[in-house]
């Protein structure tokens, strides 16, 4: 009798297991994420995670970048690349499948991108000159909105002239200049404006008493003075890197000094004083790429 009763109590048995794994199949293998790189990006940027036991299939696999769900673009059991997907905010990336999931080690930063851009005619009028005081207020512009500002404390550079300020340092001594209260500067490198790739390891000057953090006078920092056609034009080559009011990065090359940025300027016909400059302006805090 209790052999029966024995056989029967294993057979019930026999027959649960057998139905709760049809109905609730096990959870998946576990994984582990070891490494991403890059740590940052900006949105399209490809990213490679690394780690062991990865699902063999991307089917049922789920990675996101701040709850964004990202593409799979190619895997195996110890890599998966992909790209950083549109609306991604910084913070976790996070890998799931089969009722499992892990987060990756350490937070993404999702960097916005460069700004890339040319500004026209942005007035630089001064007063006196030609062995007169010179005077009148400077043009300030900020990198961050790209325009001509009012504001005397969110600017980064400003123009009057052929001389250029920046929002760091302090007073030069000149008359009218702006009040400086940012932490900005300067400094000038010689070479193609888009092989100027980064800011790191640059030193860069700022405003002082008695001179500019960029050079003025003909031949010393962006311009050339040609006395037989009493015309101002940009050194080739010339490009100025700046630190903003607020420690960001942009590089500048000046294109211009005269109204529509004429080819051949003239001096008696075209307006003077009115600059065109193409600018690359990185806006993530702690970056330094300018391509």
């Amino acid at each position: 009798m209790k052999t029966a009763m024995s056989v029967l109590t294993a057979a019930f048995l026999l027959l649960t297991f057998v139905s709760c794994s049809d109905d609730d199949p096990a959870p998946g293998t576990e994984f582990s994420i070891a490494s991403v790189s890059p740590e940052s990006g900006t949105v399209g940027t490809e990213v490679v995670i690394t780690g062991t036991g990865f699902p063999e299939e991307a089917t049922g696999l789920q990675l996101t970048f701040g709850g964004v769900s990202a593409p799979i673009v190619s895997l195996t059991p110890t890599r998966i690349t992909t790209t950083v997907p549109s609306g991604a905010t910084s913070g976790e990336i996070r890998l799931s499948a089969d009722g499992f999931s892990v987060p990756a080690p350490g937070s993404f930063t999702v960097l916005s991108d460069l700004v890339s851009t040319t500004y026209s005619n942005l007035p630089a009028p001064q007063t006196g000159g030609q062995g007169e005081p010179v005077g009148g207020p400077f043009t300030r512009f900020s990198f961050e909105t790209g325009e001509i500002t009012e504001s005397e404390t969110e600017w980064d550079i400003a123009f009057r002239g052929t001389t250029i300020a920046v929002n760091g340092g302090v007073a030069t001594g000149t008359a009218d200049e702006p009040v400086r209260n940012g932490e900005a500067g300067a400094t000038l490198v010689s070479g193609l404006f888009d092989e100027v790739a980064s800011a790191a390891g640059l030193s860069f000057a700022q405003d002082a008493v008695g001179a500019f953090a960029i050079p003025s006078g003909s031949g010393a920092g962006w311009y050339n003075y040609n006395p037989a056609t009493f015309t101002i034009n940009p050194i080739p080559g010339a490009v100025l890197v700046f630190r903003t009011h607020d420690g960001k990065v942009a590089k500048v090359e000046i294109l211009s000094y005269y109204r529509d940025a004429p080819a051949q300027p003239n001096a008696f016909t075209d307006e003077a004083r009115v600059y065109t400059f193409r600018y690359v302006y990185n806006p993530n805090e702690g970056e330094t790429q300018l391509n």
